[in-house]
């Protein structure tokens, strides 16, 4: 009796399993990278002009005109009457882009600031939430507020001094030249796609092993296996090769559909980086093989391979940071993170997908890190076939 193909007919009799789990979980895949990657795209000048602005002054100071000029100068005018609901009229409908609110006594505070060399006091400022327009003329107004603030510092500088040295400050420009990288980086969809195909690596790898497992482990099939003319190692070898062969047939269809959608115009350029983003998926694979082998081996059911297959993928997905960054976590977390499989893997897909035409040193580098995602499925294998020895030597 074959016990590689018997293997191969079990798993390929789950077809809702594969259907749930990789073809659907993958296809999610591609829509996110589709939505938040996308190809890549050129950086381009913003013309603030496009945008509209309103300033309220309350203060009427040399200070708040001089700043008001400048706000005015970055985008179109808006007049605005100073009222709540015309404040919140304009933000809700959308029809300007960054109003300035200058509260009374400005002027003599920030000259007070200067004097001190305290901070700079704040502006209210309402900023569109709908375009980053809103956000980039708030940094430009903070700067040239603290240009007016160096400048207010110095001795003997009056308010109408500052602000027509901080205008000649502002004007100031330097060409700038748009030059391509020789090694692009990977297209951030590809990246994406990448990141988030951890999630349906593991659970299909999870439920496909266990449920083969425990097929295999019911009392008929286990009969008709030990009654083939095999060797218990032969046997166990078929097994696990058959284990093995599901999990890179996963592994080639998720990897098939990033590298078709996302990677073929990167291919001829990168492709050791786009390799670096294969080879850490197949580490992601190979651990959700061993967590499959390992849930197998503990003689969990259908319910066990689903919910270990669901929380598994996605907290190895979210302590590696592949859907939220890690420096936005806490310090705990990050290093927790650090002693999992997801973190080395998605550092790899990370740094591959960055790099582009990366030097051999880099590339060897994130391999070393995909063997190290490797390594805790060799660890969790290990403790799997422990605990099927010791459930063995049980039930003799």
């Amino acid at each position: 009796m074959n016990v590689f193909r018997t293997s191969m007919k079990v798993a390929a009799a789950h077809r809702l399993y594969i259907l749930i789990y990789l073809v659907l979980l993958s296809s999610f895949g591609l829509f996110i990278g589709k939505v938040q990657g996308g190809e890549n795209l050129e950086k381009e000048v913003v013309d603030t002009q496009q945008y509209t602005v309103a300033v309220i002054d309350r203060d009427n100071s040399a200070i708040s005109r001089g700043l008001t000029a400048y706000v005015e100068s970055m985008g179109e005018v808006t007049d605005l009457e100073d009222t709540p609901r015309s404040i919140q009229d304009a933000t809700a409908q959308d029809y300007i882009s960054y109003i300035v609110i200058i509260p009374a006594g400005y002027g003599d505070s920030l000259r007070a600031a200067a004097s001190e060399q305290t901070e700079v006091p704040l502006l209210d400022t309402v900023v569109n939430y709908r375009s980053a327009a809103g956000s980039l003329l708030d940094t430009r107004v903070n700067g040239y507020l603290a240009q007016v603030y160096n400048y207010l510092s110095l001795a003997g500088s009056s308010p109408e001094q500052a602000i027509a040295l901080a205008d000649e400050a502002i004007a100031q420009s330097a060409d700038v030249e748009l030059v391509t990288a020789d090694d692009p980086p990977l297209p951030n969809g590809l990246r994406v796609f990448a990141e988030f195909s951890m999630y349906p690596m593991v659970a299909f790898s999870v439920v496909a092993i266990t449920i083969l497992l425990i097929a295999l482990n019911r009392r008929p099939v286990r009969s008709r296996l030990s009654a083939a003319p095999l060797s218990g190692t032969s046997r166990n070898v078929s097994v696990m090769w058959a284990c093995l062969m599901v999990g890179f047939l996963g592994w080639l269809w998720i990897s098939a559909l990033g590298l078709v959608f996302f990677g073929l115009d990167s291919l001829a350029t990168s492709a050791p980086s786009i390799g670096v983003l294969g080879l850490a998926l197949f580490a992601v694979m190979l651990n959700g093989i061993a967590i499959g082998f390992l849930v197998g081996q503990l003689g969990g059911g259908d319910n066990a391979a689903n919910a270990v297959a669901n929380i598994g993928g996605m907290t190895m997905c979210f302590l590696g940071g592949a859907w939220i960054p890690l420096e936005l976590m806490p310090d705990g977390l990050t290093t927790l993170a650090r002693f999992t499989p997801g973190y080395w893997a998605n550092e790899a897909i990370m740094g591959a997908s960055q790099s582009g035409a990366a030097s051999t040193g880099t590339i060897l580098g994130y391999v070393g890190q995909c063997g190290v995602c490797a390594l805790f499925a060799v660890a969790i294998f290990a403790v799997a076939l422990a605990i099927g020895r010791s459930r063995a030597r049980a039930s003799l």
